[in-house]
């Protein structure tokens, strides 16, 4: 407190609190005039020799003294030196003083919002007891519909968060997320009071946080709406028709402007089974086409149009089943549509991710890279993958990205003619139980984590390593509620199939320590055998827990040692390469760890951890099982990643306590530190009403009476978790210490569960997680095709 103190005085030319009422001719003259004092030598601390007042503009010496009130105010918030009307005082002087400052307006918002928050929680405990049976969610919209001050402080917050967008992209992750989220809550809330008074007033302010929204939405760079695609997507249908409206126009808008890239997201509102949705999805893009008519742009409008052809032909080809299950490739129909293939933007993901990170890319006219390979022709042979979804691999054959040459081919049917630089693989897929929705979501947190950890930096201001184990992402096209449209990341292979092919040359010839083949066969009655009808059934029958795990580090971690060591020097041949490749196995492996463990990413067995042979980074694939739904799994899943032996031996003599350790604390470091921002991207996925929450749970519970409540109240309880894991709690619970009595002399102690949700540090943290995930008390209790001894 009393380094804020000194800090406060050092800034206290900079003080904002008597100039509020200054008039406007005279304001920015006392603000030069303060400035100039803060930077006379007099300001010792401040000058230094480093500043020169009388060499800086008028413009530097008012954003000068803006960055110092500013800064003073958050030293005032975060000290808890003032609160109230005195801070809103304070950002409102600072408006006046520069009123295009989007850093104010971000902060204030934020400010804002917390005060709502405390004003709803104080209202609700007044209220504690008379509204009983009311989930958390109910009682706050109950709240803000009986409280106008809570109403009007919404419009502020939107207002405030509006200005933000309006002026810069820099905060477009922080602030989209929670604008939309705030007006699509509010204007959801249906008055449980019969005062007509209090009605009215609700009605009126929700009226208008529509208006604000229908007259402001086109301010907004267009760039910005494209980053909320799902989030807008997933309240085409509201229960407020005004809202939907201006959702549609926002849709139109973004459709209108990026055509070739923003028909993808939107593909599967075409196809929905909810014939509402499907009539929406038709209209925006029937709307979309109508504007790019009037505004003579036939190129984009021949590309929607032969949009939904495209769209059907993989559709057809995800829902096409074989009755011979042994087919390995099938014959399709080449495509022909209205306009030549290379018209169309490959859903990829590097041509699919707008470039928002700069300060002036909100005003780019074009935010998505110039030159993007496109697609000539689609393979008509067609790989039947052997997994029992049996999904398609497609081949598209792909030419330089030349607009001129492509035009030029296409109008004159020449395209065979063009020269092919590639090709591009799609997995093309229909789920039975899962949802592809979720993938995709996955993915765009992903791409948001992956522009943190670029920007982070340690303690001293220097760019940390957390650029060279960036998650590696893949994009993921919803055609459908089931089906959708996977881009194959090349040159992969599953964890399992590279400790198959690797062998220990150093080993017997005749020993199961010399091939990887022997570790990884199911059908091996010796090691399944002893993992599940001598290791486990110690636990699951017997209860002896230290016993069962003892007998899997005897049995299946010493009679078959990791190998993956050797996949790596067996691969890349000289010195170097072997060394980059596995750094960066090792980063991307802990920065996918962090990620998985604040998500609750579970289901992840040795095929769904694949390894790009060239270079060694880790890719995870399949997101159906988040949010902690692998502890509902018939053998919970009960570590927080994965971190097996053969991992740990890939990682080089240190194993997890070199390069590992310190990457995971850095990208723990990371998402900790952005913790706000990654709950505002969160928070609207954990709430999307169009994704199915069910049907993976109810399909692992065997539960006989599900319930409409229940994924709710599951949701509500993610984001909690979620949330408790970024403020350092390790909360991943064990199911099966419910249901199983312990008889080694374990001794559950009380202290344990007081202190186990204490917060810990980074580097407690990662300490526990690295344990727990290493445990072998904990491996011994996975499922048998998890392979927890690979």
């Amino acid at each position: 407190m009393g380094e804020t103190n000194l800090a406060l005085r050092i800034l206290e030319p900079a003080d904002v609190g008597d100039l509020f009422d200054t008039k406007s001719d005279q304001l920015q003259t006392e603000v030069i005039r303060r400035a100039s004092q803060m930077l006379q030598p007099s300001g010792k601390l401040l000058n230094n020799g480093r500043f020169d007042a009388n060499g800086l503009q008028e413009k530097r010496l008012v954003d000068f003294f803006v960055e110092c009130a500013l800064q003073s105010t958050r030293w005032m918030m975060d000290g808890g030196l003032k609160a109230g009307a005195e801070i809103m005082y304070r950002f409102r002087t600072i408006h006046r003083i520069a009123p295009s400052f989007e850093k104010a307006h971000f902060l204030y918002a934020k400010y804002l919002d917390s005060v709502l928050k405390s004003r709803i929680s104080a209202l609700q405990r007044r209220q504690t007891g008379q509204l009983p049976g009311l989930d958390e969610d109910d009682l706050r919209s109950r709240t803000i519909g009986a409280d106008e001050a809570c109403q009007r402080n919404v419009l502020r917050i939107m207002e405030h968060y509006t200005q933000t967008l309006c002026l810069n992209s820099i905060h477009v992750y922080n602030a989209l997320p929670r604008l939309l989220s705030l007006w699509f809550d509010f204007t959801s809330i249906q008055s449980s009071i019969e005062d007509r008074e209090v009605q009215g007033n609700l009605k009126q302010n929700q009226e208008e946080a529509n208006v604000f929204m229908g007259n402001h939405f086109k301010k907004i760079p267009a760039q910005a709406f494209y980053t909320a695609l799902p989030q807008l997507v997933s309240r085409i249908v509201h229960v407020d028709s005004d809202t939907a409206s201006v959702v549609r126009g926002i849709l139109k808008r973004v459709l209108t402007k990026f055509p070739k890239q923003a028909m993808w997201p939107l593909a599967w509102l075409r196809h929905s089974k909810a014939l509402e949705r499907r009539k929406v999805g038709d209209s925006i893009f029937q709307d979309a086409e109508k504007t790019l008519v009037k505004a003579s742009n036939q190129t984009h409008y021949r590309v929607l149009m032969a949009s939904k052809g495209l769209f059907k032909f993989f559709q057809e080809l995800a829902k096409y089943k074989n009755s011979d299950l042994s087919t390995q490739s099938i014959n399709v129909k080449p495509w022909k549509g209205e306009v030549d293939l290379t018209e169309f933007i490959p859903p990829v993901q590097a041509a699919l991710s707008a470039s928002l990170d700069s300060s002036e890319s909100a005003f780019m006219s074009d935010p998505f890279p110039r030159q993007v390979p496109r697609m000539r022709l689609f393979s008509q042979r067609v790989s039947v993958m052997s997994s029992k979804a049996r999904p398609k691999k497609l081949k598209a054959y792909v030419v330089a990205a030349d607009s001129r040459l492509s035009s030029a081919c296409a109008s004159n049917g020449t395209d065979q003619n063009l020269p092919d630089i590639g090709e591009i693989h799609f997995l093309v897929k229909q789920e039975a139980k899962g949802d592809l929705r979720k993938d995709a979501r996955v993915q765009e947190l992903n791409n948001v984590i992956n522009r943190l950890m670029a920007n982070s930096r340690d303690s001293k201001g220097h760019t940390t390593h957390n650029r060279r184990h960036g998650l590696r992402t893949f994009a993921v096209t919803c055609l459908s509620e089931d089906t959708g449209l996977l881009e194959w990341v090349p040159n992969t292979s599953s964890l399992r199939s590279l400790v198959s092919v690797a062998y220990n040359p150093q080993a017997n010839a005749f020993s199961s320590r010399r091939r990887g083949s022997r570790l990884v066969a199911m059908n091996d009655p010796v090691l399944r055998g002893n993992f599940e009808k001598k290791c486990q059934a110690m636990y699951f029958s017997d209860g002896n827990l230290r016993k069962a795990a003892t007998l899997f580090e005897e049995l299946c971690l010493r009679q078959y040692p990791p190998l993956l060591y050797w996949w790596f020097v067996q691969t890349y041949l000289d010195p170097h390469s072997w060394y980059e490749a596995r750094i960066r196995f090792t980063l991307s492996a802990a920065a996918w760890s962090a990620v998985g463990h604040v998500i609750g990413l579970g289901d992840r067995h040795s095929e769904n951890i694949l390894v790009d042979a060239l270079n060694g980074e880790c890719v995870h694939v399949d997101f159906d099982c988040i949010f902690d739904k692998g502890l509902l799994l018939p053998r919970p899943e009960v570590v927080p990643f994965r971190l097996t032996a053969n991992m740990v031996d890939a990682f080089g003599p240190t194993g997890v306590d070199g390069v590992f350790r310190s990457g995971l604390k850095s990208a723990m470091t990371t998402l900790r530190d952005n913790r706000d921002t990654l709950l505002s991207v969160l928070e609207p996925f954990v709430k999307d009403p169009v994704i199915d929450w069910k049907r993976y749970r109810s399909h692992q519970r065997n539960d006989a009476t599900p319930t409409q409540e229940r994924p709710v109240m599951e949701m509500k309880r993610s984001i909690n978790v979620i949330d408790e894991r970024l403020q350092g709690i390790y909360n991943l619970g064990n199911p099966n210490a419910k249901k199983i009595r312990r008889t080694d002399g374990f001794i559950d102690q009380e202290d344990d569960k007081i202190t186990q949700m204490l917060p810990l540090s980074v580097e407690g943290q990662v300490h526990k997680m690295i344990a727990e995930a290493t445990s072998s008390e904990n491996l011994v209790q996975l499922y048998v095709g998890w392979m927890p001894w690979v």
